[in-house]
């Protein structure tokens, strides 16, 4: 965090892995303290937390996703997370699991981060008529999209398309570059048309932040640099506020 402020980098998106790490600090008190304290120190808002344990087990059952909320929310409290971010593929891919069972442990979950003060930001891999149907269906007020372009891209989705449907059901995005194989590269060399992508955001007046998710590069420093440089360049053209 402390050379993400350095870079001028606004926020950071904390990750908890596949299989709970002990050592990862969010899972301790002394570790969220030391969070906030660097955080404070680099001037970066820690606002968001993606966990990516639904990657490998399946979420579904009422009791899987109060299991996973309730360890959630001293994590979202302490730290003072607005959104967390599930990404729903593989184990938890929505379309190859039980619909009713995922929808049950999705709102128990929504719920118990709620408590926390947290709302739910769902990265599906589901077009965008099919993402508003999924969201009817679970009906929870504190569940929204999370809207990745590299992998919407990566999919064989327009993002800019797709973007236009969803509107204000968009609640956070992650910017990404994918080749025509679906490997991460760096902005602006891959398929990913972000211009359109931009407009696309301004056009259903999405102004909230846009978190870096993208290769590292050789030197992770200086593509951090770059990459936020040709996102800023973008919101200049696009007009998004």
């Amino acid at each position: 965090m402390t050379i993400a402020g350095a870079i001028g980098m606004a926020h950071v998106e904390l990750l908890a892995e596949r299989v709970a790490d002990p050592a990862n600090p969010i899972w301790s008190r002394a570790g969220r303290a030391e969070i906030l304290e660097v955080a404070a120190g680099a001037g970066v808002g820690v606002v968001s937390l993606c966990i990516e344990e639904p990657l490998d087990v399946a979420l579904t059952g009422a009791a899987v996703g109060a299991e996973l909320g309730a360890r959630l929310v001293p994590v979202v409290s302490e730290l003072s997370i607005g959104l967390v971010v599930l990404p729903m593929a593989e184990a938890s891919d929505v379309a190859a699991v039980d619909r009713d069972a995922v929808i049950d442990a999705l709102r128990a979950f929504a719920l118990a981060v709620h408590e926390g003060g947290a709302r739910v930001v769902l990265e599906l891999t589901l077009p965008a008529a099919e993402c508003l149907r999924f969201l009817d269906d679970l009906a929870s007020p504190h569940v929204g999209l999370c809207y990745d372009v590299g992998n919407a891209t990566a999919a064989g989705l327009d993002p800019a398309a797709e973007l236009a449907v969803l509107g204000a059901t968009v609640w956070h995005v992650h910017a990404k570059d994918k080749d025509r194989d679906g490997v991460n590269v760096r902005f602006g060399t891959g398929a990913v048309d972000f211009a359109a992508a931009f407009t696309a955001l301004a056009g259903i007046g999405y102004g909230d932040r846009v978190t870096i998710e993208a290769t590292r590069g050789e030197d992770p420093v200086a593509t951090a640099i770059e990459h936020r440089a040709f996102l800023l360049a973008l919101d200049d053209r696009s007009g998004r506020a």
